[in-house]
């Protein structure tokens, strides 16, 4: 599902160039005059097809983009504890997953407001345990914690993954997680990504491969949706 392309573009500009065809480019009058085997070669020109013509006016801009490396860094992030700010512990063994505040509350809304509640329950505490002199003041941190109990551990680490680097494998065992999480987050495009690789599995006869995953989920409104989807599919089916 990694749609990242790492592209070298010239963007707003025309490529100038002297052949005796029409290409669609523009060329000079002098090319039009004299099309010999004796005319010396011209050299190309770009001209900012967006600017004025003036040659003194002229406004050169070159734009590279290499999201693909951006996005593999990205998914590294998460995988070190150093570099992040929030953990969450996920399921009944609170298996760690990390992430950076900054780029969780810029992605998502839902999850901005969940970690400036536990940072505001954090400074509340610091605050009532320097007032009770019996209790030892705890070291101030900006690191949050956060648990998280309704998600597979590895279908939260795909989430996160998501997340920090917008992209992310979506198969049969996890597209059931995944979609809950998105619905969740208010992560739009990972829904839309998901309900298409479930209409795929319809089409292509293998939903019942995420059955599993999907009753692991039926406790979140978005899996019983899923869970609704696949039986009238398969009953349909059956029907026919």
């Amino acid at each position: 599902m990694d749609r990242c392309k790492s592209t070298l573009a010239l963007v707003d500009f025309e490529q100038v160039e002297q052949n005796d065809y029409s290409s669609g480019y523009e060329s000079t009058p002098s090319d039009s005059e004299s099309s010999t085997s004796t005319q010396k070669p011209q050299s190309i020109r770009l001209i900012p097809i967006s600017y004025n013509r003036d040659p003194v006016k002229i406004k050169q801009k070159m734009s590279y983009r290499n999201t693909q490396a951006l996005t593999e860094q990205l998914k590294v992030i998460s995988s070190i504890p150093e570099f992040c700010d929030v953990t969450f512990e996920v399921g009944s063994d609170q298996v760690k997953v990390h992430g950076v505040k900054a780029i969780l509350g810029t992605r998502s809304r839902v999850l901005y407001n969940l970690i400036l509640k536990k940072q505001k329950e954090a400074e509340f505490q610091r605050k009532a345990d320097k007032k009770d002199k019996k209790k030892k003041t705890s070291i101030q941190s900006d690191k949050v914690t956060i648990v998280v109990k309704k998600y597979e551990p590895e279908d939260f680490r795909k989430i996160i993954q998501f997340i920090h680097s917008g992209s992310v494998d979506i198969n049969s065992s996890c597209v059931a997680g995944l979609l809950c999480g998105a619905s969740q987050f208010g992560l739009d495009d990972l829904e839309r990504a998901c309900w298409d690789f479930v209409n795929h599995s319809v089409k292509s006869g293998t939903i019942s491969k995420v059955i599993p995953a999907a009753k692991r989920y039926s406790h979140h409104k978005t899996g019983q949706r899923l869970l609704e989807k696949i039986f009238s599919e398969t009953q349909q089916s059956v029907d026919l």
